[in-house]
């Protein structure tokens, strides 16, 4: 038999099982300790019977007198028909039959005879079953009937025993079904209440789509066991609406950066068709669409690199290796001196550190951040690259950094400069060069190798771009967990 999927129904039908058993179990002790107490009452009582018929036939005078008080005999056993007597005139049967109330004619157990000196006990007394499946009860007891000894056989049958335990066993019967019955259905209403936050969980939820993702759910309205559950759900919906809304921005920023560009192609291509030009005004056309195209191209890298980069499809494939922070500010230098003397600049390398990092990922990270450093920086300001060792949890971490001294920003803009295509207001048009992608990718660069990328602003200081790269130790565990 297969369960229902229900989970109600499968507690409720678990919890009628447990209760039916535990009910007909209980009911079963009651009526094993019900029948044992009125075994034990009527071998009591029988008991009592044979110490009467001691003291009567002590005090009786001859055996004649003995057969006429037959009927006194009878009346002692109070008037029970079912008891039966038989006495003999020598022990252990073989003598003369004094006394035989055993209308029925009923076989009596013959079994060793108490002795006078004895008193009967529980332990003495012989249980059978008649052939007419009655219960009885015998014992066998010697006596002093004057100043002669007899034997007394005594029993008595118990039919309204039967009669009894048949009907107290259809009454436990009863019971049992009675109360599995009442407490699956208590059982089920205490589980259709106790599933009742789920009920309210599920409601909750259904309200949640693309269009709510603001909405919680309420942890404190669910059972504590479910809470942890709850509160990861509420801290998942949090990613989903952050991860759903840098989407949106990243699909509106992106529509923006494309549109111009093609724009600007459309514009161009239909001037150019809409009279006959000279070979050099094509010639020029051509050279502007290139320029355009290979920023369209430049766009579309770094868009797939960091797409391969949130999927972890570079993180296994690099190639670290201890490197010299000193030289590795140098070459940038080297490399932008050039640029920074032609916008009035001067740059300046100070300190070192190695660090495990892979060579040409760095120089990306690292160019990326002095080109931006070299665009945002006042004429004739210092950009200056520096490289120090720090300590940060029990662990060493390589710091490269690159500050430089330009136009103040607002506090709420910090954050946002490692998003995709974002660009501070003064620096929004294309003229100003890049795509608003240059942060995004160093902070990409940087989380691959398990590092971060911060960014902080001093007064008087200017801005700081800060690169963590973790002790290769770390970088190496880290990756290996990745992998």
């Amino acid at each position: 038999m297969r369960l229902p999927q229900s989970l109600g129904w499968r507690l409720g039908l678990s919890g009628a099982l447990v209760a039916a058993l535990a009910s007909a179990l209980l009911g079963g002790y009651l009526y094993s300790s019900f029948e044992q107490q009125l075994l034990r009452r009527d071998d009591v009582q029988l008991l009592g019977k044979l110490r009467q018929l001691r003291q009567l036939l002590g005090h009786s005078g001859t055996p004649e007198l003995l057969v006429s008080q037959a009927d006194y005999l009878r009346d002692t056993m109070s008037g029970e028909s079912n008891a039966l007597i038989e006495i003999y005139a020598e022990p252990s049967g073989g003598g003369r039959l004094l006394l035989a109330i055993n209308p029925t004619g009923l076989s009596l157990p013959r079994q060793p005879a108490l002795p006078l000196n004895q008193e009967a006990g529980l332990q003495h007394l012989t249980h059978w079953t008649t052939p007419e499946g009655v219960p009885a009860a015998a014992l066998n007891a010697l006596a002093h009937l004057g100043a002669s000894e007899v034997e007394i056989r005594l029993a008595r049958l118990y039919p309204e025993r039967r009669a009894l335990l048949a009907d107290y066993r259809l009454r436990i019967a009863a019971a049992s079904l009675a109360a599995g019955g009442l407490a699956a259905v208590l059982v089920l209403a205490l589980i259709w209440h106790g599933l009742s936050p789920l009920r309210r969980l599920h409601a909750q939820t259904v309200a949640i789509g693309p269009h709510s993702l603001a909405l919680r759910l309420n942890a404190q309205d669910v059972p504590i066991e479910l809470r942890p559950f709850v509160e990861e759900l509420n801290a998942m919906l949090t990613r989903l609406e952050q991860g759903y809304g840098r989407l949106n921005q990243f699909a509106a920023d992106l529509a923006h950066e494309l549109r111009t560009p093609l724009a600007t192609l459309t514009g161009q291509s239909q001037v150019m068709l809409s009279r006959p030009r000279t070979e050099a005004d094509y010639a020029h056309l051509l050279e502007s669409q290139l320029q355009e195209l290979e920023r369209l191209n430049r766009m579309v890298d770094s868009l797939l690199f960091l797409a391969r980069s949130e999927h972890q499809a570079l993180a296994g494939a690099l190639q670290c290796q201890t490197l010299s922070a000193a030289e590795e500010l140098a070459r940038q230098a080297d490399y932008f001196a050039d640029l920074a003397e032609e916008r009035g600049l001067s740059l300046r390398c100070e300190g070192d550190a190695p660090l495990w990092a892979e060579p040409i990922l760095l120089r990306r990270a690292l160019a990326n951040l002095i080109s931006n450093a070299l665009r945002h920086a006042r004429p004739g300001s210092v950009v200056a690259l520096t490289a120090r060792t720090e300590q940060e949890s029990g662990l060493s971490c390589a710091v490269l950094e690159v500050v430089n001294d330009g136009e103040p920003l607002q506090p709420e803009v910090l954050p946002r400069l490692f998003d995709r295509f974002y660009r501070t207001d003064q620096s929004r048009h294309r003229d100003a060069g890049g795509s608003g992608l240059g942060l995004a990718i160093v902070r990409a660069i940087m989380e691959i190798h398990g590092g971060s990328a911060e960014v902080r602003q001093s007064p008087g200081q200017g801005i700081s771009f800060a690169l963590r790269f973790p002790s290769s130790s770390h970088t190496r565990s880290s990756q290996g967990l990745t992998q």
